[in-house]
């Protein structure tokens, strides 16, 4: 079983850092893209910057990954999510068994305000769906 790590703390960023790397290579180098993730009401001791958020965005260019912290207004993925309800999300590994859960609980989301996204996921790579499982997997 792998290293568990607490959701949105600063040495998971650093793994879903590295995994957008390793599965960045896998897309190639023509693949171009930009994603911003912004946790609303975050735990006391993970909110750095006193604002109970934790945001990331990261672009992807020409076999690159340029990932930092803080939001951006434009990205061609956005997801904006209440942190208690986006993480037994980010908990579930997605499956033939789990994908129609998956989705009740974004549409739950979207429903109740706690959980949106914009943008277009046509743009992201097939490979980039096992990035989540990974992350799953290690997410406490």
């Amino acid at each position: 079983m792998a290293e568990r790590i607490e959701f949105a703390s600063d040495a998971w960023l650093e793994k879903l850092c590295e995994l957008l790397e390793k599965y960045t290579a896998l897309a190639g180098p023509e693949l171009e893209l930009s994603i911003c993730e912004v946790f609303t009401g975050v735990p006391k001791h993970l909110d750095k910057n006193g604002n109970g958020v934790i945001a990331w965005h990261c672009h992807i260019v020409g076999g690159e990954v340029v990932f930092e912290d803080g939001e951006i207004e434009s990205a061609d993925l956005k997801t904006v999510a209440d942190y208690d309800f986006v993480l037994p999300l980010a908990r579930l590994t997605i499956d033939d068994t789990t994908q129609e859960e998956y989705l009740r609980l974004q549409k739950l989301g979207a429903e109740t305000g706690k959980l949106s996204g914009s943008g277009d996921k046509s743009k992201v790579p097939q490979s980039f769906y096992a990035m989540h499982n990974e992350m799953a997997e290690m997410t406490a």
